[in-house]
Parts: C-alpha cells; structure tokens; sequence
C-alpha cells in the first residue's frame, strides 16, 4: 500500500502536534502549499529555529539531493518519509546516505545536522520496529520512536567526517523525549551517518541505535 502525499503530510504533522502539545516545541509553522514541504520549529532552549524538510524514500534523488536548507535553521533534517515496502528500511537508508554525499561535498552552503527515517507503515507488521515497546500512542495509532541519524559538519581539510559517531546536536533530544525518552538516555537510540576517504574513495559508516547495547552498524 502506498500512502498518498496527503496523508503522508498527516502522518508528519500528528507528530509535529505531539511535540506542541508535550510542551517540547512552541510553535510549528506548516509548509505552504505550493512550496517546499519544510516545517519550521521554534524549540524553547534553541537560538535559532529547526528546520525539518519532508521528503519520500530516499532512494531517489528527489528526497536525497534535491533540498534547500533555509537560512533561517539552526539545525536541519530530512525526514524520509518512505512507505515503500519493497526494501528493508536499513537499505533505503543506506541509498539515500550514498547519494547524500553528493550534497555534502558540493559548494553549495546547505548543511544537514541530521535525517530521520518515520513513517506509518514504522511499527507494524510489515515493518516491523525493535522500538516498538516505546511506541506512544498519537492520533489513535501505536508510533515507534523515529530512527534518527546523526549527519556530519563539513570540513574540506578533512578526510573523514563523524566516523566515529561523535557528532553533537540538540534536536534529536527533543523528538525522543515524545516517546518517553529522557535526555540520558539518548545516546542509545541516535544513530549516525560517517563518511571517509581511503585512496581517492568514499567509505560510508551508518550506525543505528535502539536501546541500550543495540546497535546495527553498515559500511560499505
């Protein structure tokens, strides 16, 4: 089953509400139609605003290269929004981390602090979630925490960005704490994005993570 544009757009904005009615974002200003599908984000302890642009699976470029950051965000995400049940949700991630590099080392100024992979089929039987006993309930439905990943600065004399995973932001906490997850507890259920180049090659590392001692690593 495919959802459609609308009620993907829905299934985003009913987590959106949860933050608002959490206390955990102030405000929430929605896209308009007609223009990029970006939700803006006033979180309380934040200087600046979060951006969070809605996308589809991450396979195509669409969802993966085709993305402004405005430059109102302090901190901005792509939120692959991927119903699609042809492929396990680790490879869709991993398609859309390899073509993300192609942004990450273009001249444009767009920086992401990270991707999140959330969608409605997330937690049920066809995709089945190893969150699944934090799931909340929003809207009358079960909701899994989102998998979150952590994506890294640029830094041009560099040769590896966040490899290792130790890369830092704020709004992840935020998100998690709508699943019950208390701030301590974060570090075990944010995953990362690491790239690094080995004799004029890309080498790719994407760590997920969920819950204490759970990890799932691919690099490629």
């Amino acid at each position: 089953m495919s959802a459609s544009t609308a009620e993907r757009r829905e299934f985003v904005q009913s987590v959106m509400g949860r933050l608002v009615a959490d206390g955990l974002v102030g405000r929430v200003e929605e896209p308009v139609y007609g223009d990029d599908t970006v939700y803006r984000l006033a979180v309380p302890g934040m200087d600046h605003d979060v951006a969070v642009i809605q996308k589809g699976c991450p396979d195509g470029a669409h969802s993966s290269t085709r993305w402004t950051v405005p430059e109102w965000a302090g901190e901005a995400y792509l939120w692959w929004v991927c119903d699609n049940m042809g492929f396990q949700p680790g490879e869709h991630v991993s398609k859309g981390v390899n073509r993300l590099f192609q942004r990450f080392t273009d001249d444009r100024p767009d920086r992401l602090a990270g991707v999140i992979f959330h969608s409605s089929p997330c937690g049920g039987p066809g995709r089945v979630c190893p969150k699944a006993d934090r799931s909340v309930t929003i809207d009358g439905r079960k909701v899994p925490p989102p998998c979150i990943y952590v994506f890294p600065d640029r830094d041009p004399s560099a040769s590896e960005w966040n490899w290792r995973g130790g890369q830092e932001r704020r709004f992840p906490a935020v998100l998690l704490k709508a699943f019950g997850i208390p701030e301590d507890q974060m570090a075990h259920f944010v995953g990362s994005i690491g790239y690094r180049m080995v004799g004029g090659r890309r080498k790719t590392n994407i760590i997920s993570r969920y819950g204490l001692g759970r990890t799932t690593s691919h690099r490629s």
